[in-house]
Formats: C-alpha cells, structure tokens, sequence
C-alpha cells in the first residue's frame, strides 16, 4: 500500500511538473516560417509550424533542449528552464550561409555562364544574337555600357576607346585580341566562342586582379574538358571549317581548321568599298586538356591566323583612289595550369604569348609592324571558410613593338611587373564585401591601385551594389616611339547597380562616373597631360517567361563624355562614344519549323566629328546611326543545322563620318567625303553538321 502511494505522489509531481511552450517562428526579416520541426532533443516529442508561423507543444519537462530546424536555416535550440507550466517564446531562424544562393556583386559585372543562378547571358546567347555573325564581341556589343560602332566591330565601353579593354583567356592576357583591318573595314574578335565555356564582362570597377585596362575587361574562359567525341563540318557563303574532338579518359584535344573567301560573294553583293582583293582568311586553333591528377589541370592553347586583303577608295587629296593592301599574320599560345591542394586551396597560372605582323603597301609605300606581348602569371586562392576567401597572385608583361616605313625602322619596348591582393567577406548570405589592392611598376615609377565592392540583397530577388576602384594603362609602345618612357594613363571608377532577377526576368540599373588623368597629349610634343570623364546610366530589361518560346532583351545607355587630348586644345566628345545608345534583341522559337527566328535593332545618336570648314573642336555630328538585323537557324535533326542572317535588312544609310583634304581650296574650303558602311548589308548562309556516337551532339553542345 505504501508502494501504491509513492507511484501515485511521483505521477502527480510529473504532472504538474510538465510544461506548454507556444509562440512563433519567423525568420530574421520577419516573415512567417512554416513547417519548421520543433522536437525536444533526444526525444520523438515534437512538432511543426504552422503557415503563419506559430505552434504549440504540450507535454514537454521542466528541463530539457527545444530544437529549432529547417532546411536553409541554421538549428536553433532553446534551453528549456520553466518554473511554470506555459511559457511563450518567439524564434527567429537565421538563413543558413549557402555560396551558391548568396549574392554575388553586380555592378560593372555581367557574366556569361551556366554555373550562376542570376547571370545576363549565357555562352549559348553569343552565337543566337543576330548580327552579331558568331563573334563574342558582336554580341556584347548589344549590352548596356556599350557603344556600337558597326564601321570598326571592336568593344568600345562607357567612353574608353576601344584599346582601353583588356581581353582575357583563361586569366592570361591576349594581344592584338582582334583581326587586322583597314580604317572603315569592320575587324571581329579572333576566336571561335565554342571554345568558351563562359565570359566574364565588366564595364567598369573590376578585381584588383585585372590591370593594363582603364575601361573594361573581357575574360574568356576555354571548355575544361568536352563531353564527347565529335566532327563537326561547316559550310558557309564565305568559307568552309572542319573541327575535330576526341576525349580520352584524361585528356581531350579539340581541333578546327576554316578557311574564308569573301571574293565570290562580293562579286555577287555589291558593296560600298572597292575590294581589289575581297577579305581573305585561315585559321587553325588546337585546345589541348590533360588532367593532372586528382584536382589538376593543363591547358595548352595555341592559334594560327593569316589574312589579306586590298581595297581602292577614293580620299579628299586623292579623288581618282588610293590602293591599300594589308597582310597579317598572327600566332597566339596559351599555356595554363590549375591545381587543388585539398579542400581549402587553389593554386593556377601560367603564360601566353601573342606575335602579330601587318604588311601595308600603299601606293608606293611599304609599312611593316610587329608587335609581341608575353604574359607571366601566378595566382594562390585560399579558402578560408564559406564565408572567407583570399586570392593573392604577381604578374609580368613585357610588351615589344617594332614598324618600318620603306628603309626606316624603328622600334620600342616596355616592361611591366604587377602583384594583386583581394578578399572576400560574406557577413551573411545577403551581404558581401569585396576588398583588392594592385601594385604596379615599370620604368616610370611605381602605383598602388585600391579595388573596393560591395553587394546587399535587400529582397529575394532584389540587390544593390556599389564598386570603386583605380586603374592604370602604360602607354602602348605604337604610340612612344617619339617621345620615350611615359607615365601611364589613369582612370578612377565609381558604379552603383540595382539588379532585380525573378522567374525568367532580369532589370538592370546603373550609374557610373569614370575620370581619367595623363591621357596622352601633343602639344606640341608628346606628354600624358590629358585629363577626361565619362559618366552616365545603363539599362538592361530581359525577359524569358512572358511569352512562350520568346526572349528577348533590351538596353538602353546614356554616356556624358569629354576629353582633353590629342591634338585637342579643348575638351571634347570623343568620336566612338555617342551619348545615346540603345538595343533590342528578341529571339522566338517555332516549335512546328523546328526554327528559332532572330532579330537586332540597335541605334545610336550619331557620332561626332571635326569639321576644320567651321569655328570650334569637334563641332559637327552625323545623322543617327540604326540597323535591323535578322537571322533564322533551321534544324531539321539535332545534328544539323541551317543558319541564315541578314545585316542591316533595312539598308540605312549609315555615315561614320567625314575625311577633309589637308589643305583648302581656292574658295578657302576643305573639300570633305563621307565614311560610309562598308557593306550596305551581309547575307550569310551556313550548314553545319556534326557526326557523333549518339547523333545528338552539334556545334552548340559545349556552350
């Protein structure tokens, strides 16, 4: 009986001893939590919340742990030490730190990947943009920042011109990064983008890891390692390639030969040039990857490219024509290697080498160029922790010019050595800091360049970032061979970026103001006195989600710029940066064509120019620049494409400007004549087929 009596006490003291927790669960903004587990520790007691958060638990000890958990949140448990039965508690769950969700920073960034969540474009983008014809360039032309300058085909970005963006492969600085051409003869970049994997674009505030630049990088990043064996054949309207890729267990090659003629197709498209020798082409390129061991990885890259081409054109001092001829050639190596050391450490690097040689024979005139560029480069990243990383690295340039002009030759040189430092801090997945500083040194002097970034979302969807940092460019030796050693230009960046992405939408906004100092200047000789600005807004609004099969995008920027140099005796609007420039690029696919229709307008303001027949610099301005351009690829198998485009469908009448004579007539006058689209439009017609072990692959598989 005394027995019964203490079992009975000591269920009663158990029950009274028990406790009700209720409250709710939000997380650190705010908004409700609904089906976070809410258990005791150790213990199949427990519970969820509700859709607006709350919950309720009965039962529970007056001692013990209450644990908090739901995926993408960090647990939180709770110490349960109640002297009385109910008890109320509010919880707030912090998002657990994932990489890969958190925000990146935007502002002077677009990416050009499959890997990130809120990227502008992807590499599959750059070869469907009609107009831009399969160049990367092309189709970063119709980007916000950019200014398009369909007589000249190079990247002209925020008011730099364009020998102010450094081009990139796999980290590696590439030289004469564009084809050799003629003044009114658009050139185009010197590869093929199925050998990228994805770009990285600033226009502006990039990593302290980047230098030789004052307005823009472009770092394109080669395929690691192809999916399959393939051979794929093309046949174009101006040529022929054949490309060719086996991959073994730890290595593949890739291979391409092509070959372009323009000489039947201008004889049967009249253009607005005369081509005694229409543009003419070859090219070979070889992309070698051999995994090293476990975590390692080498690239060896190299390219082979010779063209020519002669044209006749009438100019103010000689009305009858002038003949110019142009033969280049120009190898390119690349040799990479990337390496993990454990878990936590990145170490990559490597050299290139660029060589390029124009012939000019111009009348009785013989003009020759070389020029070579070899890049050295080391880099160590080191991950600390999810939330921590460094990446510290040095690099050498040396930079050899040589031209000749019938018997007189000459030539220059310059050096250049440079070690960067950054680290990036993420506080939470919603805020990250970005802090890098570059020193630079060459026979002028020494420079210490600070990067700062910062990026904060404020929504899901929603962010605002902010970049700053200083950039300098030695001067090129083209343009020293008079003067010597010079300081190298300047240029100071400051970017503030909205950026709002959701289900297939993307909005972009940002403001810049760019300033530059010793830009070069002759007055008379040669200094870097030179000062300018650039500043302005950029819009970019793209949508994949609106209408079925259509995505489309379009940009819109505004560029205030001037400079101080030159020739110059005042400020003026540079000729390659229009203030108002726009696109619009759209993109349909029709599933019963099995076709994807294509379309680009882009416009400009006009572009100014100096008339010496009135008062004033650079006073005059042509009429608005606008072409529409249209493409259709066919695929009728998965293995075989049909692509034609048309340039300029509309035929505008595009004026890039004016050439005067050098001296007055007898009324006092310049006689002037008009820089015209070399072409009035291009029509282009290519088949493309793959052979493949399933049947499926084609030219597009790899992007």
């Amino acid at each position: 009986m005394k027995r019964i009596y203490l079992l009975i006490l000591f269920i009663s003291h158990s029950l009274s001893a028990q406790t009700t927790i209720t409250g709710k669960v939000t997380d650190t903004k705010g908004l409700a939590l609904g089906g976070v587990n809410i258990y005791l520790e150790n213990s199949y007691t427990g519970t969820t919340s509700n859709a607006d958060g709350s919950f309720i638990l009965n039962g529970l000890p007056a001692e013990g742990i209450l644990v908090f958990s739901m995926m993408g949140f960090e647990t939180f448990k709770h110490q349960i030490s109640s002297s009385s039965s109910q008890e109320e508690i509010n919880v707030q769950l912090k998002e657990a730190f994932n990489k890969l969700k958190a925000v990146t920073v935007s502002a002077g960034s677009i990416e050009v990947s499959d890997k990130k969540q809120a990227v502008v474009l992807k590499p599959l983008d750059i070869v469907t943009t009609s107009g831009a014809l399969g160049d990367i360039v092309g189709a970063l032309n119709t980007l916000p920042g950019t200014a398009s300058n369909a007589n000249d085909g190079r990247l002209f970005v925020r008011g730099g011109s364009a020998d102010e963006t450094a081009i990139f492969i796999d980290g590696l600085r590439l030289g004469n990064a564009y084809g050799s051409s003629l003044s009114g003869i658009p050139t185009r970049g010197r590869f093929s983008p199925q050998l990228f994997k994805g770009s990285f674009f600033s226009t502006g505030a990039y990593s302290a890891e980047y230098g030789q630049a004052l307005s823009s990088v472009l770092s394109l990043n080669s395929v690691d390692f192809p999916l399959r064996d393939q051979t794929d054949f093309s046949l174009m309207s101006v040529g022929g390639a054949l490309s060719h890729t086996k991959v073994w267990e730890k290595q593949s090659i890739t291979a391409n030969l092509s070959y372009t003629d323009l000489q039947p197709y201008m004889a049967l498209i009249p253009q607005n040039v005369e081509f005694n020798r229409a543009p003419q082409g070859l090219s070979s390129e070889i992309l070698w990857r051999q995994k090293v061991s476990k975590g390692g990885l080498l690239k060896a890259f190299y390219a082979y490219q010779y063209s020519n081409l002669q044209i006749s054109r009438p100019e103010p001092d000689y009305p009858t024509g002038r003949e110019t001829a142009l033969r280049n050639n120009f190898h390119h190596a690349n040799l990479n290697y990337r390496q993990s050391i454990g878990k936590k450490h990145l170490l990559d690097g490597g050299l290139s080498f660029s060589y390029n040689q124009d012939r000019i024979n111009q009348d009785s005139n013989a003009i020759n160029t070389s020029s070579e560029l070899l890049h050295l480069k080391l880099r160590y990243q080191y991950f600390a922790h999810a939330k921590l990383s460094f990446k510290s690295g040095a690099e050498y340039f040396t930079q050899d010019y040589s031209e000749g002009f019938n018997d007189l030759n000459r030539s220059q040189n310059g050096n250049l050595a440079a070690a960067f430092t950054e680290s990036n801090y993420y506080f939470n997945s919603d805020l990250v800091a970005k802090l890098g500083l570059r020193y630079t040194h060459n026979n002028r002097g020494s420079y210490l360049s600070p990067r700062l970034s910062l990026a904060y979302r404020f929504r899901k969807y929603s962010q605002v970032s902010l970049a700053y940092g200083q950039y300098l460019q030695a001067q090129d030796p083209a343009r020293t061979l008079q003067a010597g050693a010079l300081r190298a230009s300047k240029a100071e960046h400051w970017v503030i970026n909205y950026q709002y992405s959701k289900e297939g939408r993307t909005l972009r906004f940002e403001v810049y103001q760019k300033s530059y100092a010793e830009l070069l200047r002759r007055n008379p000789m040669l200094n870097t006195g030179g000062t300018g600005y650039a500043r302005g807004f950029d819009l970019f609004y793209r949508s994949r989600s609106g209408i079925k099969n259509l995505d489309y995008w379009i940009t819109y920027s505004f560029i205030d710029s001037e400079r101080h140099w030159r020739n110059f005796q005042n400020p003026v609007q540079p000729s390659f940066a229009p203030r108002h420039n726009a696109s619009l690029v759209g993109k349909y696919w029709v599933n019963a064509l099995n076709s994807q229709m294509g379309i680009t307008y882009s416009i400009n303001d006009g572009f100014t120019y100096h008339n010496p027949n009135l008062p004033g610099e650079m006073q005059s301005k042509t009429k608005f620049f606008n072409t529409l351009n249209f493409s259709w690829s066919y695929l009728p198998r998965p293995n075989l494409i049909f692509h034609f485009e048309v340039t300029n469908v509309l035929g505008s009448e595009n004026i890039f400007g004016y050439q005067y004579s050098s001296s007055p007539n007898e009324n006092g006058e310049f006689a002037e004549l008009a820089i015209p689209q070399a072409a009035p439009r291009f029509i282009f017609l290519g088949i493309f087929y793959t052979l493949s072990s399933d049947k499926k692959a084609n030219q597009l598989n790899n992007l």
